[in-house]
């Protein structure tokens, strides 16, 4: 969960790739249903809804702060 914390954060800075996005969602979907415990899938979810919700936005903090633009995004 720390590795999703930082990848979320990152995300939202738009400090990372867009690849990132689907690694992200890729790695929760490992996690959800598949653990022991049920804080597995209380991770993943809402990371999942992040990026099901907000991928737009994500992907434009992150070519706005690779373009060096919008410094709102940082």
């Amino acid at each position: 969960t720390g590795w999703l914390w930082r990848m979320v954060t990152r995300l939202a800075e738009g400090d990372a790739d867009i690849a990132e996005i689907d690694l992200l969602w890729d790695v929760t979907k490992q996690i959800e249903g598949h653990t022991i415990c049920a804080l597995g899938d209380a991770a993943a979810w809402p990371v999942q809804g992040l990026i099901r919700h907000f991928r737009d936005e994500l992907e434009r903090r992150i070519v706005a702060r690779k373009s060096g633009g919008d410094r709102a995004a940082a």
